[in-house]
């Protein structure tokens, strides 16, 4: 009889899966689309490449915001309990 490996639970293994899969399309996501708009207004205004750069550069700060959002909370729901007193 084999016995499971505690703390191998596969739907832990498929959460972490859909994780790595998800954060690199919301990074790369929110920098393609501050750079269309960049670019929709550089067209808009005639002002290549000024604003493709900034709503780009915008873009990747708020994708890597919500890259660190999305560890943040999926990280910390899993796991063990960690700190204080546990005495019975």
């Amino acid at each position: 009889m084999a016995a499971e490996k505690p703390g191998r639970n596969p739907a832990d293994w498929v959460r972490q899966l859909a994780l790595a899969l998800d954060l690199p399309f919301l990074l790369i996501g929110s920098v393609m689309g501050g750079g269309l708009v960049g670019y929709i207004l550089d067209e808009y205004l005639r002002t290549t490449p000024w604003f493709m750069l900034i709503c780009g550069g915008l873009g990747f700060a708020a994708g890597l915001r919500g890259v660190l959002q999305s560890l943040a909370r999926r990280g910390g729901s899993g796991g063990t309990k960690t700190g204080g007193n546990d005495q019975s």
